[in-house]
């Protein structure tokens, strides 16, 4: 059998990220939320508002999958879509109710991460962070340069 050790540094990235989307699944699940809930929910939180189409979500759920994520913020009542948006855009706010709800959904994903994190220290988990980042420019600077 195969070591993980000889896989290559994307396998290791599409298994952390599908592992961490089902392991906050099961957090959130509890709520009846999903990763991808969150994501957006936060969004909104960070910002005030949430472009639909600049959504990170949307690069990982099909678009079926992604409109049935918004709708169901939508009909529970936690988010509203803002008029007027501009042409090609649909933009996303909290009502009051998602508002109020979102301290809960936060501490959700608080415990999870608190969990999920546990093994690493906080060196290792900022050295991981600073290797992608890096990663993520070098790569990035290079698909400009062509």
């Amino acid at each position: 059998m195969e070591s993980e050790a000889s896989y290559g540094f994307g396998w290791y990235l599409n298994e952390t990220d599908q592992a961490m989307t089902r392991y906050m699944d099961r957090f959130l699940g509890k709520v009846g939320l999903t990763r991808f809930h969150w994501q957006i929910m936060n969004r909104i939180h960070l910002s005030g508002l949430a472009v639909k189409e600049k959504l990170y979500a949307r690069h990982y759920l099909g678009a079926d999958d992604f409109n049935e994520v918004i709708d169901s913020l939508i009909r529970r009542g936690w988010v509203d879509v803002v008029e007027p948006a501009e042409p090609g855009e649909t933009k996303l706010q909290f009502t009051d109710a998602g508002e109020n709800i979102y301290g809960e959904v936060a501490a959700t994903v608080k415990e999870a991460a608190v969990q999920m994190f546990a093994p690493i220290t906080k060196d290792e988990y900022e050295t991981t962070v600073n290797v992608l980042s890096r990663l993520i420019r070098n790569m990035n600077a290079t698909i400009t340069e062509d």
